[in-house]
């Protein structure tokens, strides 16, 4: 119980200290993303990925040596979290090794909080502090954007998962399952394996599925609602007051979050920054990022139990 207290006071400070340097100007990051491949076991309607052809982005998967190399070097330029994506992360592999063992890896450098995002047609990885599982609606809905079949895959893996740290869920709305919002909050809420659901926008391409504004305000209304109800809404308040801004390129907090795509290229915030998505940005971890940094008490509060502290 001691070591414990004294972890998690440890990282508090180290946290504070992370957010007093960007006060007065660093530009350290706090999270290294590292999108460790393209391949994917799905083609969702939604994908930027599939929309774009994989094939067209070039080399398709990091090395093992590539990944530590720069989980170490982003430690030693202060990241704390580390989350690994894809394509479908939980295919990488390099020289018999696998996602646990980047999962090991990052915890033995010593980032605190390390997760990745899945869409649950594998086993899942339970190495890690924070599985996030995308879920787009009820059986039905998920299927039509996923697949036939994947709803009910991705709960038998969650429900096999033995896992002790935090299983949460991500919605990405779009027009295809707009309509499923509390549906989906109330799959999260009965499913005991699941903290919660974080609600993002679709961030296009592509352009057909994206929501009007009046749809992104009626939708952000829904969810208060929601929380305030005491769905497991895992969006802070203030971030979902600023979910229908859309346009974030000049607020957006570039230097929290540095990532790595596969072709080895380092992009200091979103890879999408100077393209036309970033004026229809619907990612709510900008929002967060941009309430952390500016030490909103509530966000920080709201967001830390399970996106920033380790859970072993």
């Amino acid at each position: 119980m001691g070591d414990t207290k004294g972890m998690a006071v440890g990282e508090m400070l180290g946290y504070a200290r992370w957010w007093l340097g960007s006060l007065f100007g660093s530009k350290a990051p706090l999270v290294s993303t590292l999108i460790i491949n393209f391949e994917c076991n799905l083609r969702c309607k939604h994908c930027s990925i599939h929309s774009n052809g994989a094939n067209a982005l070039g080399k398709s998967r990091l090395t093992y040596d590539e990944i530590v190399g720069e989980l170490e070097l982003q430690s030693k330029n202060g990241a704390k979290i580390a989350y690994f994506e894809g394509g479908e992360p939980t295919m990488w592999s390099d020289g018999g090794k696998d996602l646990g063992d980047l999962i090991k890896a990052a915890k033995d450098i010593g980032y605190n909080n390390v997760g990745y995002t899945t869409n649950g047609m594998n086993r899942l990885f339970t190495g890690s502090d924070v599985i996030s599982v995308s879920l787009d609606g009820p059986r039905e809905v998920h299927d039509a954007i996923r697949g036939e079949g994947v709803f009910e895959r991705l709960m038998e893996n969650v429900a096999a998962a033995e896992f002790g740290g935090s299983i949460y869920a991500n919605m990405v709305i779009q027009k295809d399952n707009l309509g499923h919002i509390e549906e989906t909050a109330r799959i999260v809420r009965d499913n005991e394996k699941m903290a919660g659901v974080i609600f993002n926008f679709i961030t296009p391409p592509p352009y057909e599925i994206a929501l009007t504004p009046d749809e992104k305000r009626a939708a952000v209304e829904e969810i208060r609602a929601l929380k305030k109800a005491g769905y497991p809404v895992l969006n802070s308040k203030r971030g979902l007051e600023l979910l229908t801004e859309e346009d974030w390129s000049e607020k957006c907090p570039y230097h929290v979050t540095v990532f790595i795509v596969p072709d080895g290229s380092h992009h200091n915030g979103c890879p999408m920054h100077d393209t036309p998505s970033c004026k229809q940005c619907g990612f709510a971890a900008v929002r967060e990022y941009y309430l952390i940094k500016r030490g909103s008490v509530s966000t920080i509060s709201e967001m830390s139990s399970i996106f920033a502290m380790s859970k072993k």
